[in-house]
């Protein structure tokens, strides 16, 4: 299956080939690497290049090294919420801006809108639904860290309804990230009423069955959202620089 590695960065040709076969389909989560022995004679390495190289491998999250019975190099599918979290760990170095965040989304989820008024289950549509209930009671009871969470996992919900497993890991990370900015943000019960008057439009018009309405929408309410947060952004930078100056 591998190919001897012959150049100075042997570690990464390993990583690289493994990687190669787990895209092919010729490993699955589950499978069990060859044994030690094996695999430093096939890559043509030593036991240390090789261990190395699944210790890499094993913190990124694609293989378990387990010992005892059963032990060995294990194939795992990479945990989503892993994965997330190192993406936004890189992106919170960069200066990551609402309008950065919002650009993607006004790109992206109109899209996710559309798909899911043209592909939406019985059973997601009423998870909608149950959302957007749910939402609205949090709301009432001033629970708004709880309606937050629910309006967020609609926007998931949305996501998964477009069956490409790109958009939906893109699309649940941005709404991490989205939901990030809101806990440091703190909007107020109006803002939480419009995202949710907001969600009953998105809802009708995916019910509906209609496309081009639910992306008009969707992008309506990114757009405003991003509007709000944005100027909370600045009323807060400009309290923060009051008190750095003593005014």
């Amino acid at each position: 299956m591998f190919k001897i590695a012959r150049t100075s960065t042997i570690t990464q040709k390993i990583i690289d080939q493994i990687r190669t076969a787990i895209l092919a389909g010729k490993l699955k989560p589950g499978d069990v690497l060859p044994p030690e022995k094996e695999l430093t004679e096939q890559f043509g390495v030593s036991k240390q290049t090789l261990r190395e190289s699944l210790r890499a491998l094993e913190h990124m999250g694609l293989i378990d090294v387990r010992k005892g019975i059963g032990g060995g190099a294990h194939i795992v599918e990479v945990d989503i919420e892993v994965t997330k979290q190192s993406l936004a760990n890189f992106l919170y170095f960069k200066d990551l801006t609402i309008e950065n965040l919002s650009e993607l989304r006004k790109l992206i989820e109109p899209h996710a809108a559309a798909k899911a008024a043209d592909h939406i289950s019985k059973d997601d549509l009423q998870k909608l639904d149950q959302l957007n209930q749910t939402a609205r009671d949090n709301l009432n009871n001033n629970l708004l860290a709880e309606m937050s969470h629910d309006e967020i996992n609609f926007h998931r919900v949305i996501a998964q309804n477009t069956g490409n497993p790109i958009l939906i890991l893109i699309l649940d990370f941005v709404e991490n990230l989205l939901e990030d900015f809101k806990k440091v943000l703190k909007p107020d019960m109006a803002f939480s009423k419009s995202v949710l008057d907001a969600h009953d439009k998105i809802y009708q018009a995916i019910c509906d069955k209609d496309p081009k309405k639910a992306s008009t929408e969707m992008y309506q309410h990114v757009y405003d959202v991003e509007l709000h947060l944005a100027k909370l952004k600045q009323d807060v930078d400009l309290w923060q620089g009051c008190l750095k100056t003593g005014s």
